[in-house]
């Protein structure tokens, strides 16, 4: 029966429905439970790899009040920073690395943050409720009981991903380019060629092209750049106005002063996506990462 429910539930997902049932996989009125099953040599190599990204195939299901779903196969590894040296680990399950274009309710991939540095596994989750009630373009987050291998692992926080699916959800033109941005992200002006900005720090862009990377296109991002940078003080406003979504800066760093977020564009040059939007010709600045504030240092 469950191999059935499986194969009829995977048919359903490359069909694709209409409607966003996503809401149902964040709902956070419940605490969902996680199943991974994963081959135990996979699950050893990646605790000994610490820094991969390599995939390793697992078997998901999920179950909370309003769903109990198995999905294979399923992408696990690793994720984070920090925490990747933590006792308590992250993990990112990427339901379409192995078929193409598969999701999960609307999703593509799924992030299970341990907050190993918070004690009650609560900060970052009201910092993604704030933002939600602020009617902020922010990630949906609620908690999770995590199970690998019949062992339990905690209470985890299942924070959205932000990818083109994200995008999806909140623009009406997701076409545009996505980038994530990790220190030292500090938006420097480096100079007129768009290929200046493809910089490399351990192996990996300070500001990494997330979309339409077949096209590589730095150009926006450069533009931004050179606003914020090479304009007189005087134009800097209107200037400003014409590349940048100003209300989405002001919006996420009046909440990581209001949360005392650290881990932030402000501080550390960190933790945050630009993305923009063909439509209006505007970068959007997005938040990210939110397991550094109220307290934790």
């Amino acid at each position: 029966m469950h191999g059935l429910i499986l194969v009829l539930f995977l048919a359903l997902l490359s069909s694709r429905a209409e409607a966003d049932d996503s809401w149902m996989l964040h709902d956070d009125s419940q605490v969902g439970r996680v199943d991974i099953t994963i081959d135990q040599a996979d699950l050893d190599w990646a605790y000994a790899n610490v820094w991969s990204d390599s995939m390793h195939v697992c078997t998901v299901r999920f179950r909370n009040a309003l769903l109990d779903t198995v999905m294979t196969p399923v992408g696990f590894r690793l994720r984070g920073n920090t925490s990747r040296t933590s006792a308590k680990k992250s993990f990112k399950l990427k339901f379409d690395e192995y078929l193409d274009g598969l999701e999960f309710f609307d999703e593509d991939a799924l992030n299970l943050n341990g907050e190993h540095n918070d004690p009650a596994i609560a900060r970052s989750k009201i910092a993604w409720d704030l933002m939600q009630r602020a009617g902020m373009r922010a990630s949906r987050a609620s908690h999770s009981e995590v199970w690998i291998n019949g062992n339990f692992y905690g209470l985890y926080v299942s924070v959205e991903h932000i990818d083109k699916e994200w995008l999806r959800k909140r623009f009406a033109d997701s076409s545009g380019n996505l980038w994530k941005c990790l220190w030292p992200a500090d938006l420097n002006w480096l100079g007129s060629d768009p290929e200046a900005y493809k910089l490399l720090v351990n192996d990996r862009r300070v500001y990494e092209l997330k979309t339409n990377e077949e096209l590589d296109d730095y150009g926006a991002l450069q533009r931004l750049v050179r606003v914020l940078t090479q304009t007189p003080p005087a134009a800097l406003r209107d200037s400003l106005e014409s590349v940048l979504a100003i209300e989405d800066v002001l919006e996420v760093m009046a909440v990581d002063v209001l949360l005392g977020n650290w881990d932030d564009y402000r501080f550390l040059r960190n933790n945050y996506y630009l993305y923009h939007d063909p439509s209006s010709d505007l970068m959007h600045f997005i938040p990210y990462d939110y397991d550094n504030n109220m307290g934790i240092d």
